[in-house]
């Protein structure tokens, strides 16, 4: 059998187990142990079916029992309701391909005609031979592209060239514009110079992300012209025209755009630069496709691994090579590797998401990087025989210089340059050179950063009383637990309040003492820092890179929240209760967040975003009168709601527009949103925004300062959860 996938043969699983009179007594052993557990998860809930632990119960044991579906019911339909939406965007994304399901495993069957050995060949491929596989999102669109170039093929000639014909415009294409750019080549001549070269990458969108362009009117031409000025290497255009909005006459554009660029700059400059080599990145599975990029301009194109039997990639490879294209072969697993290699892949990147599942691991490259160590193959000077990239997942200066102390020479990098308003500063903020980044590290200055676009990292539930609440809480898995002092609040608390909820997540995280941030690395402590005082943007970055490390679901944190109160007082209450961090909430100002102004613990400060009440909506230059105000003196920011003509400081249990806190994001800033949020709207806003994190009080609460289990459980799991929907995709 050399199918790829098998018909599903309608049965189900059950019904293909071979039973003996011992696999019956096992099965039916099991089934009764699940039912046992399902009524032991029904006596749990119901002993603990009120929401909050200090109230008590007169109810008889009828009502108890009676009230423990209704629960499962509420919660079963908010699961529901979030799956459903998931399933719908996954559906969404399927339902682009014009082909039948059949259709679309009949065409991945279709690579494996001419192997003289399917089973070695397709040895890599997920779901091979499987009865049950349901085809990943990668395969789908494969199988789509498969179809819609057979089509192409079998157009009237008068409609649609022949490779023969692809080959020639390839010639005439060349002798207009100029001859391939060797994409090993550009790579190792940066690296000889210790730079990382960087694939600048043009994606209008994605199957999962939607639209992704800063300015949805941009040209490919544009977007790649200002890559090339800003010394991007590499330019990887998406051509795939379903999912990805991309078309061949982008490539041509990008070619064309980036070597009127560098002629421009070099005359204007009286300097020699080599233009960027043009990366068809397409779900290239045949020779035609090839011939079409190098006839609209591409020095090289990618082939995914994960998709190609061997045989198939051997054939694409060497015929890529007879174009005068070195291919990027990418890979993720080390089996991956192994056919790479065997296919003779000279220029291998490392997918660090698994197009498969939409897991990212940014410790891929570099575990692949180690294998290749191991096995004595050579890729970290820069006349090596092989060449090794990281693909996805990167948008910083230490993520470049993550991979750059792991010997890999070349960097790609989509979706924060596309996001960015000013790509050509996000590409200087790179700091590909490794003296740059030395001397970013050591000055503490930079420039500024591509969109931030790793998602909603922390969780935190703000106005907890009781040190019940607050258990509940860290083992719904927040990060942050935050006990208001606020005169005004109707969840103010007292110091011996404060002091044991600090003492029921210092016990929860099996800790002693209040975490110790690295303030020297992230805060300038006195006025004479002018360098630090310079560059608010990068400090606030490296300031959310440490909550993100100290402020764990394992040891959250406890913040203390003021408002327009004394520095004197701020330092008794972080002293007398042991307080992590505090929040400022009112008009203190940005200064105020210093740590000196703080008890020495380091502050997220709030910033009201005004909204008509009316409309909703915030003033047209809200976000460029944010990034103003910015300092180096807080460890993050949290935007709020502020209603216009109503006084602010929160609690307004009012929605901003999250189109800000993405636009803020977009310039690189990392922030955290508030205002309104409920499990049922939770989902949205991560899914749609994709904060940095995410803050919570009056939605999940029974009443003032009381917390209700259900609603936080509920709120938690489905942020987390559309934080990693959110996060899936190309």
């Amino acid at each position: 059998d050399t199918n790829l996938y098998r018909a599903r043969s309608g049965k189900s699983t059950m019904a293909l187990l071979p039973f003996s009179s011992s696999g019956s007594f096992l099965v039916i052993l099991y089934l009764g142990c699940i039912a046992l557990a399902q009524g032991f998860v029904i006596m749990s809930s119901s002993s603990s079916s009120s929401p909050h632990p200090t109230a008590t119960s007169s109810s008889s044991s009828v009502a108890l029992h009676a009230s423990v579906p209704k629960q499962q019911e509420e919660q079963q339909q908010q699961q529901q309701q979030q799956q459903t939406a998931s399933q719908k965007r996954k559906a969404d994304a399927k339902a682009k391909s014009p082909y039948t399901s059949p259709e679309q495993l009949a065409a991945l069957d279709s690579l494996l005609q001419g192997s003289d050995d399917a089973d070695f060949d397709a040895r890599h491929i997920y779901g091979y031979k499987n009865d049950q596989h349901e085809p990943s999102m990668l395969q789908i669109i494969t199988a789509t592209r498969i179809l819609d170039s057979q089509k192409e093929q079998q157009q009237d000639e008068s409609s649609a060239a022949s490779i023969a014909e692809l080959e020639r415009q390839a010639q005439d294409f060349r002798q207009q514009h100029g001859p391939t750019v060797n994409l090993q080549s550009v790579i190792q001549q940066q690296a000889a110079t210790l730079t990382m070269a960087l694939a600048a990458e043009f994606k209008r969108a994605s199957p999962s992300k939607g639209i992704m362009a800063a300015d949805i009117n941009i040209t490919a031409g544009e977007q790649t012209g200002r890559y090339a000025q800003a010394g991007a290497n590499i330019i990887s255009v998406l051509t795939e025209p379903r999912w990805f909005l991309g078309s061949f006459d982008d490539l041509t554009q990008a070619r064309l755009a980036t070597a009127d660029q560098v002629s421009s700059t070099s005359l204007s400059t009286s300097s020699s630069q080599q233009r960027p080599a043009i990366l068809c990145k397409e779900f290239v599975v045949n020779e035609y496709m090839i011939a079409q990029a190098a006839a609209k301009g591409a020095d090289t194109c990618l082939l995914i691994v994960a998709v190609l039997p061997q045989h198939v990639l051997t054939k694409l490879i060497q015929y890529a090579r007879s174009l005068d294209m070195e291919p990027l072969v990418e890979v993720h697993a080390l089996e991956e590797l192994d056919v790479a290699l065997a296919a003779g892949a000279k220029v291998i990147g490392v997918n660090n998401r698994n197009l498969h599942t939409f897991q990212m691991d940014l410790a891929n490259s570099e575990r692949i990087a180690d294998e290749m160590t191991r096995r004595g193959l050579k890729f970290e000077q820069p006349d090596d025989d092989y060449t090794l990239c990281a693909l996805s997942g990167m948008s910083t200066a230490s993520d470049v210089d993550r991979y750059r102390q792991a010997g890999l020479q070349m960097c790609l990098i989509g979706e924060s340059l596309m996001r960015s308003p000013k790509p050509e500063e996000a590409i200087k903020g790179l700091c590909l050179n490794a003296q740059d980044y030395q001397q970013q590290s050591s000055s503490g200055t930079s420039s500024a950063c591509g969109a931030y676009t790793a998602g909603c990292k922390i969780v935190k539930v703000c106005g907890i009383t009781n040190p019940e609440d607050a258990l509940l809480a860290c083992q719904a898995g927040v990060n942050l637990i935050g006990v208001i002092f606020a005169e005004k609040s109707k969840r103010k608390v007292s110091p011996q309040q404060a002091s044991a909820v600090v003492a029921a997540v210092r016990d929860f995280g099996e800790r002693e003492q209040r975490h110790e941030f690295d303030l020297a690395a992230t805060t300038a402590m006195t006025n004479d820092d002018k360098a630090a005082a310079a560059a608010p943007l990068q400090h606030l970055i490296a300031g959310s890179q440490q909550l993100v490390q100290g402020a764990t679901t394992r040891r959250p944190l406890v913040v203390g929240v003021f408002q327009n109160q004394s520095p004197e007082f701020i330092a008794q209450m972080v002293q007398e209760c042991g307080l992590d961090m505090v929040q400022l909430h009112g008009k203190e100002g940005f200064a105020a967040a210093n740590p000196r102004s703080c008890g020495g613990v380091p502050a997220l400060r709030v910033v009201d975003i005004t909204i008509d009440a009316e409309t909703g909506k915030a003033a047209d230059n809200a976000v460029e009168q944010l990034m103003e105000q910015l300092t180096n003196d807080p460890i993050a920011i949290l935007l709020d709601t502020a209603i216009k003509g109503q006084a602010t400081g929160g609690g307004t249990s009012t929605t901003f527009d999250w189109g800000i806190a993405q636009a803020v994001q977009n310039a690189g800033l990392p922030v955290l949103v508030a205002g309104g949020l409920t499990p049922s709207n939770i989902g949205e806003c991560v899914m749609d925004t994709r904060p940095f994190g995410v803050d919570v009080a009056g939605g999940v609460e029974q009443g003032p300062g009381l917390k209700d289990h259900d609603k936080v459980k509920q709120f938690v799991q489905t942020a987390r959860q559309a934080a990693m929907d959110a996060s899936q995709g190309f």
